[in-house]
């Protein structure tokens, strides 16, 4: 199973990622990593997280791996949009099981009508919080 997550789209969403747009951009696109890669860790789902370029010039068109979260930068002058789409086509045609974390409609439509599972933003935030707290009793449990 594949989670691909409109990273501006749910950072804007979630209210405790929106306060840190008041530390910096930086920050919430960092804590919102960090809660996918415990939420990927619990569940054995695959994230990806994609990110627009234009609000990160140095990081253009670069991907990478952090806390087994797969981070995608858009080239400059492609939106998330267009690389969430990409995305869920290419897995969606090896049959893999997709399901898109956004708030957008236009793009709710597209990856529903590819195949694609859609779920908003604030119910990506409720499974995380769901994920942390099952790591959380996991980590008690075993610590005894």
């Amino acid at each position: 199973m594949k989670l691909i997550v409109d990273g501006y789209n749910v950072i804007h969403a979630w209210p405790s990622l929106k306060r840190l747009l008041g530390v910096s951009l930086e920050a919430a696109r960092d804590a919102l990593i960090q809660r996918l890669s415990v939420y990927g860790l619990v569940t054995g789902e695959e994230v990806t997280v994609v990110f627009d370029a234009h609000h990160s010039s140095s990081l253009a068109n670069a991907e990478e791996m952090v806390e087994g979260v797969r981070v995608v930068f858009t080239r400059k002058g492609h939106s998330a949009d267009h690389a969430i789409e990409r995305i869920a086509y290419g897995a969606t045609g090896t049959g893999d099981v997709v399901t898109v974390a956004t708030s957008d409609r236009f793009q709710s439509d597209l990856v529903r009508g590819m195949g694609g599972a859609v779920i908003s933003a604030p119910e990506l935030e409720r499974r995380v919080v769901e994920a942390e707290a099952d790591l959380g009793r996991r980590v008690k449990k075993y610590s005894r």
